[in-house]
């Protein structure tokens, strides 16, 4: 990823830091929470008139309670999108509405949008993780993890959804200690049976087993059977959900609670 560096100032207002940085992001950050907006590249055929005057800044917040749930919301044209992580529970939840507080349903031009988005915050997570506040780094990246999370979401599924952790033989197959090896992608497609082929772990263009987005913009990513079976399914059925459905679904959890490949499993 490429390193921005960031020129900010400082403004203490009532237990809040404000920074103004010169790489179009503002962030606001208390105790235990952060918020700001930053301006996107998208262009102006993909952006609908709203109330607001500049249609394309994205406004984000996310905060910890510090019982172990981490809330955040990300608003963009008229748009805005909820998640809720509980740590204790194992469970997120998300959510999206229009201008209108109706319920979004995810489009070809909405999840273009959510994918350039996606990458242009990945401009400012340096400008994010150094914000001062008592928010520990894991907990910020749940930020740009849910940024990550909108651009995958499949076309012509609402955005509203339930993730729990699936604890059934741990919920999933690590394939970190498999890097550049290769292991076989299985799924299941209706009225045709089991498939299989085998990928290169963290090869073939795209990652192949990283949970989320393509290849990791910080850090080594997720790795596991899951996420190999829906990249594989993705990868010859040519599409997200559909045929690959089940295997979407079983990755996401993964995607919100399985371990870095640079972080030690739990005891």
């Amino acid at each position: 990823m490429k390193k921005l560096a960031a020129i900010a100032f400082a403004l203490c207002t009532l237990g809040s830091n404000v920074s103004n940085a010169n790489e179009g992001i503002t962030i606001q950050s208390e105790d235990y929470g952060v918020s700001g907006y930053f301006e996107t590249t998208l262009n102006a055929s993909s952006l609908k008139n709203t109330i607001s005057n500049k249609d394309n800044t994205v406004k984000f917040n996310l905060s910890d309670d510090l019982n172990n749930q981490i809330s955040s919301s990300i608003t963009f044209n008229g748009n805005t999108f909820n998640l809720k992580l509980d740590n204790v529970n194992k469970t997120v939840d998300i959510s999206g509405f229009d201008i209108n507080n109706k319920k979004l349903i995810n489009s070809e031009k909405l999840k273009s949008s959510l994918t350039r988005i996606f990458r242009d915050s990945q401009n400012h997570v340096e400008d994010i993780l150094n914000a001062q506040t008592k928010l520990d780094k894991e907990s910020k990246i749940v930020l740009f993890k849910f940024f990550e999370f909108l651009s995958t979401y499949p076309v012509g599924m609402p955005l509203e959804q339930t993730i729990e952790q699936d604890f059934s033989a741990q919920g999933w197959t690590d394939l970190c200690p498999y890097m550049g090896k290769y292991k076989t992608a299985i799924w299941d497609v209706t009225y045709v049976g089991v498939k299989t082929q085998r990928y290169k772990v963290g090869g073939h263009g795209f990652c192949a087993a990283r949970c989320g987005a393509g290849c990791p913009m910080f850090g080594d990513g997720q790795y596991t059977q899951d996420c190999l079976n829906h990249d594989a399914c993705a990868d010859v059925e040519g599409e997200q959900l559909g045929v690959c459905g089940d295997e979407w679904t079983s990755a996401s959890d993964d995607f919100w609670f399985s371990p870095d490949c640079t972080t030690p499993p739990s005891s």
